[in-house]
């Protein structure tokens, strides 16, 4: 099975070779997220597409290899999951403009090789060994541990989309990825954790705001409206393979402090058997009353993630400062919230500071930490861990990856990073921990010595020559008391490139 992905990436690359190449993709590697092409033309809602200046171009491809040695370990790659063994990747495509209309076709090709490993053994019953297992109460979520007995070849849409351009407003259908807020590594709502999905967007660029003469400051808005998909590796229940998902995003950034940055998002989901036409407008409203064949009340058919964040930015003295703070359940009446706005909460916060060195060299800082497992109110209120839903089982998921933080349900992470960026290259080192399943150890674990934690230790090159941009990563990392099962080690091992045609 190994030969065949081999054979196609080689015949890729001698038909992209014939032809001129423009980049309109914003690439990033796994787990060095500071080595991403930010979407600079954005304020919180950062795009993976960018319009093609052209009237037709092929985009330079990307391919890459990477390995795991004894654990499936795979972050923000998009719809590329990196099982245990060797995976293999092609992304590549084209792109072109005419008048209004622009569209990108870059679709992603891999294969896995997807070597047992030890799962879970919680759970029993219907695809028990390819599930997640932490669950609490009802609560449930598509989250898939392993796709499947052994290797496979997949293809995805990637980041593809058609879009009309009508100067500051513009709408697009895509599958495009989405990194919302200001995040590096954890971004709460979007990001790159899951193949993007398909959906009809309705948004702005950056624009300035003037009411009655007065100058507010740039903002930014976004709608969207989607399909979320289930695995082969859930239920056999066929009237719940679909989630409509939709959500509204807005960015500012005040005239009189342009250093900052805030973001309102809000998105909720539903099972496609319960909608109704009117759910389109509900994350401004959700109208009571309905059809939808059962005694779920209103409220319970949607599943609800809201946040804000808030990034400030001194580029003079190369320090910036972020925040996510987002809630995984509805509120209710405003006294709660302002009684116990901890409830189902998650939080991100992080920081970036920047020296310059005698030679030229730039040398970044990064520290990002994020909180998803529940607090002290679940003593006395349901509080559901981050991304599951005891109606919509399969969570905030598409195709069994989470669309969120890929840390998961009551997961936290502690990241340090340092690069140097020299003027064709950039080394990275990070220093990694990551608690999982926390919701599930307090309640069903519990136990000083009995939690499930992953301590990594990496280093990334990424290196500009002639014709290409290579990178290079490894990573080690020891997870104590994996699945509440014992120790585990792994080997993460990377070599990617995006092959310059031009």
């Amino acid at each position: 099975m190994l030969v065949r992905p081999i054979y196609i990436a080689i015949l890729g690359l001698l038909i992209f070779s014939v032809c001129p190449a423009q980049e309109v993709i914003n690439f990033r590697t796994t787990y060095f997220p500071w080595s991403e092409i930010i979407d600079s033309t954005s304020l919180t809602f950062h795009k993976t597409v960018n319009t093609p200046l052209e009237s037709f171009a092929i985009l330079n491809p990307r391919v890459g290899t990477s390995f795991n040695s004894h654990y499936p370990r795979g972050y923000n790659d998009g719809p590329i999951w990196k099982g245990k063994g060797l995976t293999i990747e092609l992304h590549g495509g084209i792109a072109g403009k005419k008048g209004k209309l622009s569209y990108v076709f870059y679709p992603a090709l891999y294969y896995s090789q997807n070597s047992a490993f030890e799962t879970a053994q919680i759970l029993t019953g219907e695809n028990a060994k390819f599930r997640y297992h932490f669950i609490r109460g009802g609560a449930q979520i598509d989250w898939v541990q392993r796709y499947g007995n052994g290797g496979f070849v997949k293809a995805h849409p990637g980041q593809s989309e058609i879009k009309m351009d009508f100067g500051v407003l513009e709408t697009a259908i895509s599958t495009i990825n989405y990194s919302l807020g200001p995040s590096m590594f954890n971004p709460i709502l979007l990001s790159h954790q899951a193949g993007g999905f398909p959906h009809l967007r309705i948004g702005t660029e950056p624009f300035d705001l003037t009411i009655r003469k007065a100058e507010t400051g740039k903002w930014e808005f976004n709608y969207i409206a989607g399909l979320l998909k289930e695995s082969d590796y859930f239920d056999t229940n066929a009237k719940n393979n679909d989630r409509f998902f939709n959500g509204i995003f807005v960015g500012y950034s005040p005239k009189f402090l342009p250093e900052l940055t805030l973001g309102f998002n809000k998105v909720l989901y539903k099972d496609t058997q319960f909608f109704e036409n009117k759910d389109l407008f509900s994350p401004i409203y959700i109208f009571d009353g309905g059809e939808r064949g059962d005694s779920i009340n209103t409220n319970d058919t949607f599943d609800q993630v809201a946040s804000i964040s808030l990034e400030w930015s001194l580029p003079k003295s190369g320090f910036k400062a972020y925040l996510e703070f987002a809630k995984n359940d509805f509120t209710g009446a405003a006294s709660r919230f302002l009684l116990e706005p901890e409830h189902s909460r998650a939080y991100t916060i992080g920081f970036e500071k920047a020296f310059k060195t005698k030679k030229g060299k730039e040398i970044i800082i990064n520290y990002e930490h994020t909180n998803l497992s529940i607090n002290h109110t679940y003593l006395w209120r349901a509080t559901p861990s981050f991304y599951l839903h005891h109606v919509n089982k399969q969570g905030y998921t598409n195709d069994g990856q989470i669309i969120g933080a890929g840390i998961g349900p009551g997961g936290n992470s502690a990241l340090f990073g340092l690069r140097i960026k020299g003027e064709d290259q950039i080394l990275g080192f990070l220093v990694q921990r990551i608690e999982a399943n926390k919701d599930y150890f307090i309640i069903n674990v519990q136990g000083r010595d009995n939690h499930d934690i992953e301590y990594s230790i990496g280093t990334n090159l990424q290196k500009k020559l002639s014709s290409m941009i290579l990178s290079v990563e490894g990573i080690f990392s020891y997870n104590y008391n994996r699945y509440y099962l014992d120790d585990q080690t792994n080997i993460y091992l990377s070599v990617s490139s995006i092959i310059m045609l031009d």
